[in-house]
C-alpha cells in the first residue's frame, strides 16, 4: 500500500493507526518525504507525519508531487491510499488500484 502526503497528514489529524488497517507493507515515496520535509517547518501534523514515515518502506521515485505517487505506484505496484480527488481520478485512469481514508478508518479498494 503507498500512501500519500495528506493520507500520511489525515492519519495523524484523525488519530487513525494505518497498520490497523492495512495488512499489507506499507511504503511511502521519497517525493511524499519531500514535500512532509517542508510542510513539517509550518505544521506540526505534518511532522508527525514525518516522524510516521520512519516505520515504513521508503519508494525512491525521481518524479515530485503527484507525479512522484503515480510513479511510484507504476513502478512498484500497489494500492494507493488518497484523499486527494485530482490524484484518485489520475490513478484509475491508468487503472491504478486506489483508497482513501474516512470515518477513521482505510476504505477497501
Amino acid at each position: 500500500m503507498i500512501l500519500d502526503t495528506n493520507a500520511l497528514i489525515y492519519s495523524i489529524k484523525q488519530r487513525i493507526n494505518l497498520e490497523k488497517f492495512v495488512k499489507e507493507e506499507i511504503a511511502v515515496p521519497i517525493s511524499a518525504i519531500r514535500e512532509l520535509e517542508v510542510l513539517s517547518k509550518r505544521d506540526n501534523n505534518a511532522k508527525l507525519a514525518l516522524k510516521l514515515t520512519d516505520r515504513y518502506k521508503i519508494l525512491d521515485v525521481s518524479s515530485k508531487g503527484d507525479e512522484g505517487i503515480l510513479e511510484a505506484a507504476t513502478t512498484f505496484g500497489g494500492i494507493v491510499v488518497t484523499n486527494d480527488r485530482k490524484l484518485q481520478r489520475s490513478l484509475k485512469e491508468r487503472n491504478i488500484r486506489v483508497t482513501s481514508i474516512s470515518n477513521r478508518t482505510v476504505r477497501k479498494p
